[in-house]
């Protein structure tokens, strides 16, 4: 039988976990979602996540695939969510066709990056607070700037032949998120 390729939506809270990817000895989201995924589809499963994260990093959208003999059932979300920490949550998990990847496939990805100018205990795992004021307007200009390069060679691998990248920043300031 052929192994059908299945999309996972999902969102989680980093604050306990060394990014993305299983490594040893360590607690990863990577790791969490294949033990549970194998756990209740009764299979050895591994996931594939659209990048890495760092180490206290958090997705509000983060994709990942997974590889399976079987169609899933529809509960499957519901009881993935009871059995994951509940600091991870799947969203949604639906077929897509064999070739797509969710790496490779991917378009594009968004890194946001909160700051705050008010402590708010509530906020502290998800903005900077930055107790000093910043001068918003000079940030712009300098992330202007930035956008008008496109070849970012020097973060990519060697081999990789696609190496223009864009890149849209803005600053802004949160006050009180």
């Amino acid at each position: 039988m052929e192994l059908l390729r299945f999309f996972i939506e999902l969102a989680y809270n980093g604050k306990y976990y060394h990014g993305w990817q299983i490594q040893k000895k360590t607690n990863t989201i990577e790791e969490k979602l294949e033990y549970c995924l194998s756990k209740l589809l009764k299979t050895s499963l591994n996931v594939v996540g659209a990048g890495r994260t760092d180490s206290g990093v958090h997705a509000k959208q983060m994709f990942a695939h997974f590889d399976l003999k079987n169609r899933i059932n529809k509960n499957l979300v519901k009881r993935l969510n009871v059995f994951l920490p509940k600091d991870i949550k799947v969203i949604n998990i639906f077929p897509v066709k064999k070739h797509i990847h969710a790496r490779f496939s991917a378009i594009s990805r968004t890194y946001k990056y909160y700051l705050t100018s008010e402590k708010n205990p509530f906020f502290q795992d998800f903005s900077w607070y930055c107790f000093y004021s910043l001068n918003i307007k000079k940030m712009n200009i300098a992330s202007r700037i930035l956008m008008e390069y496109k070849n970012f060679s020097a973060f990519c691998k060697k081999n990789r032949k696609d190496k223009k990248k864009t890149i849209y920043a803005k600053y802004t300031m949160l006050i009180g998120l």
